[in-house]
């Protein structure tokens, strides 16, 4: 599925786009949004994903997750880098509210090596994460390769490959029908690099539809 990243601090900038695109994740991190708007910007999506990326105040990060799961949010993306403790906690709040948790992973320097994405993926898997996502920058197609092979052995993997050499890479992931995949509205600026417009999946779509139809 496409959800359609929404990032904009201007409150009614941000629920209009989730009104348009429906499916979307909110960057808690960027838009910074009352407790109240939270609830409002969930109550107009089908559906909607819910992350605090920035972790250098983790007690805010766990608190805006619980929040949005309380909320409703569908699924919670929470980092990694969390502590143990409160990787646990959240899991047992997503368990607690019947929705998903997707632990995720994001390097915007380089792609580490297999041992250690295999690493992060046992590590996901011990806390019972539903999806576990791996963002990393990758500088060529092989790596890219290298990171989409991780949704072909387990299709709970979301693969992100950032930068200019994974834009290829992102439509690939649509392609082979990776549960998630990102876009940023069109006309409005990325909240990652290489992530790509939703008017390419959908340009993608129409392809795919006049080929196999």
């Amino acid at each position: 599925m496409i959800f359609v990243s929404i990032s904009d601090p201007e409150i009614d900038k941000c629920i209009g786009l989730v009104d348009k695109y429906k499916n979307v994740e909110l960057r808690l991190d960027l838009i910074k949004p009352e407790i109240d708007d939270i609830g409002l910007m969930i109550s107009k999506a089908e559906s909607s994903i819910c992350t605090y990326r920035d972790i250098s105040d983790p007690q805010k990060a766990y608190d805006y997750t619980i929040k949005a799961l309380e909320l409703g949010a569908d699924i919670v993306d929470y980092s990694l880098d969390n502590t143990p403790d409160m990787i646990r906690q959240v899991v047992a709040a997503v368990r607690k509210n019947g929705k998903m948790i997707m632990l995720s992973y994001h390097n915007f320097e380089n792609t580490p090596s297999q041992e250690m994405l295999d690493g992060l993926i046992s590590e996901a898997e011990e806390y019972g994460s539903d999806l576990i996502k791996i963002a990393v920058f990758v500088n060529n197609e092989e790596e890219s390769e290298r990171i989409l092979e991780l949704l072909r052995q387990k299709d709970n993997v979301i693969p992100v490959t950032m930068g200019e050499d994974g834009k290829k890479g992102r439509l690939k992931a649509y392609f082979y029908g990776c549960p998630v995949v990102y876009a940023y509205p069109d006309g409005e600026n990325p909240t990652a690099p290489g992530q790509l417009p939703y008017s390419d999946y959908k340009d993608m779509d129409k392809i795919l539809g006049s080929i196999y139809r």
